[in-house]
């Protein structure tokens, strides 16, 4: 049996009766790539934000509620999210809007709700989405996570190995997979420039599900660049707008395949363009 995502079902019965929480048919997206307008005033409230507005117990809330209120079958997404929590603990990351700096989750929580917002209800693609930097991040707080044993002076590359298997038997061959696609390899920046990092990503947004995690994780870093800092964004910026023209070709390519409504396509090409024109910005002021 699927146990549903929003937990208060199963922990605080009396606080959400029946009648409010039952499964609704899906709903269609407007231009802010959420639900529409809902008679539920805390649905309304969490889709009103923006989700740079959005700390992480507000994201972590705001999924719960689009979970719900979309009907979509959870799967893995819960224990993914607690996982990715606690294996990106003591990670932090440089946001420049709010604030300076964000615990790390906040961000594969953003890329998340962003896949429910576009309208995303595959749930090993959520599910791969919290999972996204794990490997490549924390293998070694991951692996015991999932039930293995650490091994002291392991190979960085036989860590990664056994952290897909382990998400593998833990989750689902396919999130395994996944993850595995969008995990940078050890090698891309030898180069020395980013085409390394571009030949990884073009090669692994040909398949639809793995596209969806790259892209909603390429905004969630290419739009964050124009808040940072100058000499961190000349940086990042020489990293990403390489990316700009391979996910305009590939949202095009794949269309359909993705599994999105109208609106969520729309959403994917008005941040292609946003992103476009924000490089473009910068390489003018520069």
């Amino acid at each position: 049996m699927c146990i549903r995502l929003h937990g208060n079902k199963k922990r605080y019965p009396n606080l959400i009766p029946r009648k409010i929480r039952t499964a609704k048919p899906r709903r269609q997206f407007n231009e802010r790539y959420s639900p529409m307008s809902t008679s539920d005033p805390i649905t309304s409230a969490f889709n009103d934000l923006t989700l740079k507005e959005m700390d992480a117990a507000t994201l972590v809330f705001a999924i719960e509620n689009a979970v719900d209120e979309m009907s979509i079958q959870d799967g893995p997404l819960r224990l993914a999210m607690e996982v990715a929590t606690l294996a990106h603990l003591e990670q932090s990351r440089k946001n420049g809007i709010k604030a300076d700096i964000d615990p790390y989750i906040v961000h594969p929580l953003r890329n998340v709700l962003r896949l429910i917002r576009y309208g995303c209800f595959d749930a090993d693609v959520l599910a791969a989405t919290a999972l996204h930097d794990t490997v490549e991040d924390q293998p070694q707080k991951l692996i015991p996570l999932l039930g293995g044993t650490p091994i002291e002076n392991e190979e960085p590359h036989e860590m990664r190995k056994r952290a897909f298997t382990r998400i593998a038997a833990h989750f689902s061959p396919r999130i395994a997979e996944i993850v595995a696609a969008v995990t940078n390899p050890i090698t891309y920046g030898e180069d020395g420039n980013a085409s390394g990092y571009r030949d990884h990503v073009v090669d692994a947004i040909s398949d639809p599900s793995v596209f969806l995690v790259k892209f909603s994780d390429f905004v969630d870093n290419a739009g964050s660049v124009k808040y940072l800092a100058e000499t961190q964004r000349l940086k990042l910026a020489a990293k990403y707008e390489p990316l700009v023209e391979p996910f305009k070709d590939a949202a095009r390519s794949l269309g359909s395949a993705l599994n999105l409504p109208q609106a969520g396509l729309d959403g994917i090409s008005d941040h292609i363009a946003t992103i476009e024109s924000d490089f473009a910005r910068l390489r003018a002021s520069t």
